[in-house]
């Protein structure tokens, strides 16, 4: 993401011959980013609009590798060296005063807006974003199931900077290498051919392309959430890019064929950002698309005649769009993400007019006050002084950005206090809580626990290495309790509900000497039934991980299943099935009381609020307002019952008179929160429901299939 160097004026006298000069100013390029940043902008809002619209961020790493490497590529040739000490600076004058002042501006919104509970999250992504790293740190929570479902932050879009970063720091260092063996073709052969030293740059950009899109490719069509956000799997986009910029000549001729070549290639970015989606496989096979028809727009140049793009691409308002279009990246996340934080719903058609007009007005007041004037500014032209200034001030956002955590440094050791002062209690205080009505205190004690600035953090133990992700392949099963001379083996079965189920079953399992195993795979419900939602990896994986631990499940003949998942997972409907997903669960329930295995299906807990630790964090002394209407934390939930008739051997059960009266599911019952994120229950909460989880299991089995 890079800016032009002249105005557009500065090009119209290049156009003369049948051949040009490389031209500095390129209006086209300017018009990609507007095509672009306008793809981002509309996903980002609605991607029901635009499904695609991601890929404009691609577009802008072709625009990248394009402009640095001709850039590098010019000094090579004509003096013979490339001085990293200007290159960096360069870099720097043009992207860490607009990025820096985003990051510093978000982070006085945060403390102003943010609730407590995401601060730790947001202050983690803050120092990523400032050090050029909120790739890796998104590719790290990418494989982590629970961090995965977290709610977006306002620095999450800086993981493209990130990558651009990191391929500044790398390819200068690729064309001084380049330059090193053309010094010794040099003195070898008493020549300076530059052609010599384009051929070696082309040799080691195809490496690190081809070597880049084929990891790309497998990472990507391999499910690995690391695949989106790594710099291994997106350099090849850079890399076309700088390859294009050694072979492009600028010419006048054939002006219809470089007209058709500008429409193929907007057209291929435009009709790539409708049909591909959030299910396809990327970056990989699928990148080639917005990639490509950048390349073709850029290799077209300036067009005329019939079919040109010129009228489009030199008006005024695309030209000045191409010019915010950096600052306008860096600012329309923030907006969109604190607009939901702020109001807690969808933006309407009037909410996304200000949401778009708000943007605007921060992307161009950037752009005036920020990115130009330090561009222009003679003090920051000499290059050690604008690296010693870069590093100092980012010095000085990542202290500015350290003070995120400090806001509630003093309230989470009081909660902390809070927490341990009724451990042990439990028990009695979410009794008496129900008993009187599901009231959040008892005894007088507004104290909550756990700490809600850390609920993430009180799950179930098999929620670490014993649940795996259906992607990923198959996950080893866990065991617990009695392993060597059980008194029956139990098989805990499901996503990650069923993870938390298995926190009571474990304590029942350790007192009637059960072996316990766990076969858990997140987002995938025991079925034979295709998922409906999800990407194309996930649903196949998830598919294939049943289908394992149905075989598992053969071989190890368990005297009880338990299983339960995610009510609100959406499935295929089979051939003539009424309701979607039936058919599949009760399949793979049949198949195990055929080879008489108990089976114990529970129901989904009910679901809380997607913001339910934030609004409790916030609402520590009156969190009543935080529940979540009965009707609604327990709506479209027909399948099992439906499974149910097809699988009348089969016990289905429930525990939600623990969870809700006739009216709310709270969020905090006898002093205890009930939830660590919108449908995971803590495994504090998980504890009090173990006398209920007892009563329903078998205490002794019958093969033959009877309960005793």
């Amino acid at each position: 993401m890079t800016a032009p160097t002249t105005t557009p004026a500065a090009e119209s006298s290049q156009v003369a011959g049948p051949s040009v000069r490389p031209r500095k100013f390129r209006p086209e390029v300017q018009a990609l980013r507007a095509l672009a940043v306008l793809l981002v902008l509309v996903y980002h809002i609605d991607p029901a609009v635009l499904p695609g619209g991601y890929i404009g961020v691609d577009v802008f790493f072709v625009i990248s590798g394009f402009l640095i490497t001709g850039h590098l590529w010019r000094e090579a040739s004509t003096t013979g060296t490339v001085s990293l000490k200007k290159f960096w600076a360069a870099r720097a004058r043009r992207i860490l005063p607009a990025s820096l002042v985003t990051v510093v501006g978000v982070i006085v919104l945060a403390q102003l807006l943010l609730p407590r509970s995401l601060l730790e999250t947001w202050w983690h992504q803050a120092l990523a974003s400032v050090l050029y790293v909120e790739n890796w740190a998104l590719a790290r929570d990418a494989v982590d199931y629970q961090a995965a479902s977290n709610a977006p932050t306002a620095f999450q879009h800086f993981w493209s900077l990130g990558v651009e970063e990191q391929f500044y720091l790398v390819w200068p260092l690729l064309v001084v290498l380049a330059v090193g063996l053309w010094g010794g073709a040099r003195r070898a052969t008493a020549t300076r051919d530059p052609e010599v030293l384009r051929a070696l740059l082309l040799v080691l950009f195809s490496l690190v392309g081809v070597a880049s899109f084929a990891w790309g490719v497998k990472q990507s069509m391999d499910g690995d959430p690391v695949a989106y956000y790594s710099t291994f799997t997106r350099v090849w986009e850079l890399a076309v890019g700088g390859i294009l910029a050694l072979v492009i000549r600028d010419t006048a001729r054939l002006r219809s064929l470089r007209s058709t070549l500008a429409v193929f290639g907007v057209t291929t970015i435009v009709v790539a950002a409708c049909v591909l989606d959030d299910g396809t496989p990327f970056p990989g096979v699928a990148a080639l698309a917005p990639t490509l028809g950048a390349c073709a727009v850029i290799a077209a140049g300036r067009t005329a005649g019939p079919g040109s793009l010129r009228r489009i691409v030199d008006t005024w308002a695309v030209q000045r769009l191409g010019d915010i279009s950096y600052s306008l990246y860096l600012w329309h996340f923030p907006v969109i993400v604190f607009f939901g934080i702020h109001t807690g719903r969808e933006p309407g058609v009037t909410d996304v007019l200000a949401i778009i007009a708000t943007s605007f007005a921060m992307a161009i007041a950037s752009y005036v006050l920020v990115e130009q004037p330090i561009r222009v500014s003679g003090w920051f032209r000499a290059d050690g002084r604008m690296l010693v200034a870069s590093l100092v001030a980012m010095a000085l956002v990542v202290g500015l950005a350290a003070t995120l955590p400090f806001r509630v440094s003093g309230t989470n050791d009081q909660w902390d206090r809070n927490a341990s002062a009724i451990s042990g209690e439990e028990e009695e205080r979410v009794k008496e809580g129900l008993e009187e009505g599901f009231t959040p205190f008892v005894d007088g004690d507004t104290v909550i626990k756990p700490n809600p600035l850390k609920a993430g953090y009180d799950k179930s133990s098999t929620l670490g290495d014993c649940l795996g992700t259906a992607s990923d392949g198959p996950v080893e099963p866990c065991e617990y309790g009695e392993t060597e001379n059980p008194t029956a083996t139990v098989a805990v079965v499901g996503d990650s509900h069923a993870g938390v189920l298995a926190e009571p079953i474990l304590t029942v399992a350790a007192e009637r000497g059960w072996r316990v195993v766990t076969y858990l795979y997140g987002s995938c419900p025991f079925t034979n039934a295709l998922r409906a939602d999800g990407d194309a990896a996930d649903i196949e994986g998830c598919y294939e991980a049943n289908q394992n631990t149905r075989a598992a499940l053969r071989e190890l003949d368990p005297e009880l299943v338990v299983t339960t998942y995610l009510e609100r997972t959406r499935f295929e409907a089979g051939p003539a099935e009424d309701v979607a997903g039936a058919a599949g669960l009760a399949e793979v329930w049949n198949e195990l009381v055929a080879r008489g295995t108990r089976v114990v299906a529970f129901r989904d807990t009910p679901q809380a609020r997607k913001d339910v630790v934030a609004c409790v964090s916030d609402n520590y002394t009156d969190p009543e307002e935080c529940g979540m209407p009965r009707e609604e934390a327990l709506g479209g939930r027909g399948v099992v019952p439906a499974a149910a008739k097809l699988a009348p051997r089969v016990e289905v059960v429930h525990l939600w008179d623990k969870f809700c009266d006739d009216v709310t599911c709270p969020a905090v019952i006898g002093n205890v929160l009930v939830y660590r994120d919108g449908n995971h229950v803590t495994r504090t909460y998980m504890d009090q429901v173990t006398d209920d989880v007892r009563r329903v299991l078998p205490e002794r089995f019958d093969r033959s299939g009877g309960r005793s």
